[in-house]
């Protein structure tokens, strides 16, 4: 993404999002300089919580290491919290197939 601040063109690395979910939760988006999503956070379930997830966010993402991990690891961590809101995930894909088609 980018931005012209005082005549320049700025490039961008990303952005946090903080959307509200379809049951009244909120999640945090890790998107990239291009606008496309990176990551999502928990289900946090008020504002004041999830913004105390990004500041857990951003010292990870600072100082965390990176490890690898195998598909059981995953397979468990996506049982005890599913990444995405399949109503949110729905309504995304009716939004995105509108944007698609706006020119025709």
């Amino acid at each position: 993404m980018r931005f012209v601040i005082e005549g320049e063109e700025v490039g961008v690395a990303g952005h946090l999002e903080l959307v509200e979910t379809p049951d009244g939760g909120y999640r945090i988006l890790v998107v990239d300089g291009e606008d496309a999503l990176m990551g999502l956070s928990k289900r946090f379930s008020s504002v004041d919580d999830a913004v105390e997830g990004v500041a857990s966010l951003r010292e990870v993402a600072g100082t965390g290491l990176l490890r690898t991990a195998t598909a059981e690891r995953y397979a468990v961590l996506m049982l005890e919290e599913p990444i995405i809101d399949s109503a949110l995930a729905a309504q995304g894909a009716q939004i995105q197939s509108k944007v698609a088609n706006c020119g025709s």
